[in-house]
C-alpha cells in the first residue's frame, strides 16, 4: 500500500505521464500502400505539441441502459502539457494548471493512475486503458435526493475507487486513403476527404468499490438489484465492434474528423457486499459499448492547431436483475503543433533504419 500512495503521489505532481507507441512504416516488415493523393506522411520530421486537456471518469447505476440513475464522477483537472511524435514514438507529458483547479472542497479529491496508450498503425488501432481512480461525488443529487438544495454541496464518496484494464483492437479496411493518424497524431496529413468502415475485438475487467453501501442510505429505495445494500462490483467481457470513421477535408486546410463503433460482447457479473459476505447477483449477461473520437482543426505543412475529444462507455447488464452498471473515460485536448525538418534522421527513433 505505501509503495501505491507513493505512486499515486506522484501521480498528482505530474497528473499524466502517457508514452504512446504510434507504429510508422516499416518498409520490408509491414506490406503498406497509401493514396499519396490523398494522404501526406512525415516520416521524416519532428512533430511538437503544446497542450491543454481535460479528462473525467464516471461510474453510473441505471435500470435502464441509456437512462442513468444514480450518477458518479471523479474531480479531474485541467492539464497543461508537451509532447512530440517521431517515426514510431509519441510522449505526452501533462501538469495541472495552477490557479484554476482549486474546487477540492466542493467536488471532493481524486486521487489516480491513469495509463491509456492508442497506438495507431497504418491499418490497425490498439487501445489500452490502465485505470484506478479513489475519490467520486454524485453529479445529479438533484434528482436523487428528496430537498436537495445547491447550497448543502455535491454528496462526495472519497472511499468509492474504481480500476479498470481493457484492451481493443480494431482494423481500418481503408487505411489507403484514411488516415487516423493524420486527426489524432498529427504526423500525416489528410489532403482529401475519405472514410473507412472499422471492425475490432475488445476485452475488458472492472472493480468498482466502497467501504460502505454503494448507494447512500439518504436516496430513497428505487428498485435498483431490488434495493439490496452491496458495496462491490466485478465485471469482466469480451466481445466484437464495428463502425465507421471520416474525415472532413475543406481545400487541404480545414478538416472535422469522426468515428464511431459500437459493440456487443459477453459479459461475467458479480456483485457482492463485504459487510456480511453476501452476493447478491453473479452470472453471465451481456455487454454493449461505445467509442467515438472527433477531432477537427486547422492544418498545414508546418502548423497544426485543433481540438480532439476520445470517449470510450461500458455498459454491463446485471445477470437476472435488467439493471445496468456503466463505467466510462474520455478527454478533450486543444493541441498546437509546430513540424520541424531535420537535416538528418534521430536514428535510434527509427527501427526501420536499425534493420534495412
Amino acid at each position: 500500500m505505501k509503495f501505491v500512495r507513493h505512486i499515486t503521489r506522484f501521480t498528482i505532481l505530474l497528473t499524466i505521464f502517457s508514452i504512446s507507441a504510434s507504429a510508422q512504416i516499416f518498409d520490408g516488415l509491414e506490406v503498406v500502400k497509401y493514396d499519396s493523393n490523398y494522404i501526406r506522411i512525415y516520416k521524416d520530421e519532428l512533430t511538437t505539441r503544446l497542450y491543454i486537456s481535460r479528462k473525467q471518469n464516471s461510474y453510473n447505476l441505471s435500470d435502464k441502459l441509456l437512462e442513468p440513475w444514480l450518477k458518479f464522477r471523479t474531480n479531474d483537472n485541467l492539464l497543461i502539457g508537451i509532447g512530440y511524435t517521431y517515426s514510431f514514438l509519441t510522449i505526452n507529458l501533462a501538469v495541472k494548471m495552477p490557479f484554476i483547479n482549486g474546487d477540492d472542497d466542493i467536488y471532493g479529491k481524486t486521487k489516480y493512475i491513469d495509463l491509456q496508450t492508442h497506438t495507431i498503425f497504418r491499418s490497425y488501432i490498439v487501445d489500452f486503458y490502465l485505470q484506478w481512480n479513489k475519490g467520486y461525488y454524485i453529479s445529479n443529487p438533484g434528482y436523487i435526493i428528496p430537498g436537495w438544495s445547491s447550497d448543502q454541496g455535491y454528496p462526495i464518496r472519497g472511499d468509492m475507487r474504481s480500476n479498470i484494464v481493457g484492451l481493443n483492437v480494431q482494423y481500418l479496411f481503408n487505411s489507403e486513403r484514411y488516415s487516423y493518424k493524420a486527426a489524432f497524431l498529427q504526423n500525416e496529413f489528410q489532403k482529401k476527404s475519405a472514410g473507412s468502415p472499422i471492425v475490432g475485438v475488445d476485452a475488458y475487467w472492472m472493480l468498482a468499490m466502497t467501504d460502505s453501501a454503494m448507494i447512500p442510505l439518504n436516496i430513497p429505495p428505487s428498485g435498483f438489484l431490488d434495493d439490496v445494500r452491496f458495496n462491490q462490483v466485478d465485471i469482466a467481457n469480451a466481445g466484437i465492434n464495428g463502425g465507421y470513421a471520416y474525415t472532413f477535408v475543406w481545400k487541404e486546410k480545414l478538416y472535422i474528423s469522426l468515428s464511431t463503433t459500437l459493440g456487443l460482447s459477453g459479459a461475467y457479473n458479480y456483485v457482492h457486499s463485504t459487510e456480511n459476505s453476501y452476493t447478491c447477483c453473479s452470472g453471465f449477461s451481456v455487454g454493449a459499448s461505445t467509442s467515438t473520437r472527433i477531432s477537427l482543426g486547422y492544418n498545414s505543412n508546418d502548423y497544426f492547431v485543433g481540438l480532439s475529444m476520445i470517449h470510450f462507455r461500458m455498459s454491463n447488464l446485471v445477470w437476472g436483475q435488467g439493471d445496468w452498471f456503466t463505467y466510462s473515460t474520455g478527454s478533450i485536448r486543444v493541441n498546437f503543433v509546430k513540424r520541424f525538418r531535420l537535416h538528418r534522421p534521430i536514428k535510434i527513433l527509427r527501427p526501420d533504419l536499425w534493420i534495412f
